[in-house]
């Protein structure tokens, strides 16, 4: 039984990764966190999708801040901005979550120190969607702009 607790307890380390946590509007802050999916949804309030932003690190952000309207938090190099709350953690290589080194939280912390403020307009990814309705499939056509071809033909 003594192997069992000894395994499990190496295994609840093993779950547990140190992060960089970056809210809009706050600096950044290192956080132990479970690593598990559920536990990275909670941290970024729903759907998770990460952007690299070395070959060892990367961040795990909302997959639908910008459609939510969430805060613009920072810009990354890549020129986009990211929307509420997102984390930073390290990569094993292999696909796999791990902790951040002292040196790679001093490196983000640094870069992520200052706050940003966006515009609207600076969300450029923001989708709006405006309904309108078609009552037949030439209506549909001609709403989304696309010709029927015989007709083109036949005004020739």
């Amino acid at each position: 039984m003594e192997n069992m607790s000894d395994t499990n307890t190496v295994n609840d380390v093993n779950d547990v990764i140190q992060v960089l946590i970056v809210e809009p509007q706050k600096r950044p802050y290192v956080k132990e966190i479970r690593n598990d999916f559920r536990a990275m949804q909670d941290i970024v309030g729903g759907p998770i999708e990460y952007v690299y932003l070395s070959d060892e690190v990367h961040i795990y952000c909302n997959e639908e801040g910008k459609l939510l309207g969430l805060t613009g938090n920072r810009r990354i190099e890549n020129g986009d901005v990211l929307a509420g709350t997102f984390f930073i953690c390290a990569d094993d290589g292999y696909g796999g979550d791990i902790s951040l080194t002292e040196e790679q939280i001093a490196e983000y912390t640094a870069r992520f120190q200052e706050t940003e403020t966006f515009s609207y307009r600076e969300m450029d990814s923001k989708i709006f969607a405006r309904v309108m309705p078609a009552y037949s499939m030439e209506d549909f056509l001609e709403k989304m702009g696309i010709v029927n071809e015989d007709e083109e033909d036949l005004e020739r």
